[in-house]
């Protein structure tokens, strides 16, 4: 299977699967709304989808970072021709020091591509570098053991709710995972990482920030209506879709 997808693929990937759709695209749109953010710095950005939704919900300031040029020019291209007025810089979001701080700071998926603990430890101190003062980090990741408990369910549909992890049982923090997501007839892979909800914890509680929420994203009402129980039994009994906010306090 190749690793080897375009920003248009990709885009499709994270924003049409169910859970993306129906599980943490809503996740996100209403923590914009109810934390509004003045400025947001989106680390590991893609092609920018979320550094979009931001905009949409009214960041005046939005600053996406990405390592690899052809998502970047993707990003670029589409915030020029809608006017969005998203600034879009190169480099190691794990890494990366700006001058300023940011009211919101997102790193959605990122923990997943991280493979060793050091480098989770350097994201964490990372975004509580950019973080302001009583401002948030948000990441989005997924819970390994509670995703081999939907691949072991009968009541699973066939689509996996758009993300497929091969040998998803017995996997330790550090372990690598081949992840599949498949909307239709595009499907992008990746090799990526486990790390624990408890694990990334620790570290975001390491780095300074004083009060760190693991939550399992709901399924929205707009999920339900479209899919049905029937679908979403199996999610429902494992949410393995995991959000975490870090707050750092005045």
């Amino acid at each position: 299977m190749s690793h080897f997808f375009t920003p248009d693929d990709y885009a499709i990937a994270v924003a049409e699967s169910a859970v993306a759709r129906y599980v943490y695209v809503p996740y996100v749109q209403s923590v914009l709304e109810m934390r509004p953010a003045e400025s947001v710095l989106d680390l590991h950005c893609n092609e920018g989808f979320f550094s979009r939704l931001a905009v949409s919900a009214g960041a005046r300031h939005v600053v996406g970072v990405e390592q690899c040029p052809a998502m970047l020019d993707r990003g670029i291209q589409i915030s020029k021709a809608a006017g969005l007025g998203i600034e879009f810089r190169q480099g190691d979001p794990t890494t990366l020091r700006l001058e300023q701080p940011f009211s919101a700071v997102f790193a959605f998926w990122l923990i997943s591509r991280l493979s060793t603990l050091n480098l989770v430890r350097e994201l964490a101190d990372t975004l509580f570098y950019h973080t302001s003062p009583d401002g948030y980090s948000y990441l989005l990741l997924v819970d390994c053991s509670l995703y081999s408990k939907v691949q072991r369910n009968p009541l699973t549909p066939d689509d996996c709710y758009g993300k497929k992890i091969e040998s998803a049982g017995n996997l330790q923090d550090g372990s690598p995972f081949e992840l599949t997501i498949e909307v239709g007839e595009t499907s992008v892979h990746f090799t990526d990482y486990c790390w624990s909800p408890q694990t990334v914890t620790a570290c975001l509680q390491e780095a300074g920030f004083t009060s760190v929420n693991v939550l399992y994203p709901p399924v929205s009402d707009a999920g339900m209506e479209a899919r049905g129980d029937d679908y979403w039994a199996s999610y429902q009994a494992a949410p393995f879709i995991v959000a975490v906010e870090a707050h750092r306090s005045t």
